[in-house]
């Protein structure tokens, strides 16, 4: 599985400000993803707290559509994780423990 670090680099298509959108998504999906391995959960286990079906978080996690911030969130909290915005030069968020 490709990550976003390696695909962006290929496209040019967009501008640098979706590209900068894309690539938060993405840090956002990534850390979902590691925690729910951490946790010991298979995807159809998060499908289930979320509601969500496994189809979903498959294609949400192998980058196969940009899911919507409101989806990003409820799939975090279902694994006890919170956002935090860094207000910085480069914009950023991450989720936190």
């Amino acid at each position: 599985m490709e990550r976003w670090s390696d695909i962006k680099k290929e496209i040019r298509s967009i501008s640098d400000a979706e590209k900068m959108q894309i690539e938060i998504v993405a840090d956002l999906v990534d850390e979902i993803r590691d925690k729910r391995e951490e946790l010991g959960l298979t995807q159809r286990d998060l499908a289930k707290r979320t509601g969500l079906k496994q189809s979903a978080i498959a294609r949400m996690e192998s980058g196969g559509v940009i899911p919507r911030l409101d989806t990003i969130l409820r799939v975090a909290l279902a694994l006890g994780l919170t956002f935090k915005l860094i207000n910085n030069d480069e914009q950023s968020a991450s989720i936190s423990y």
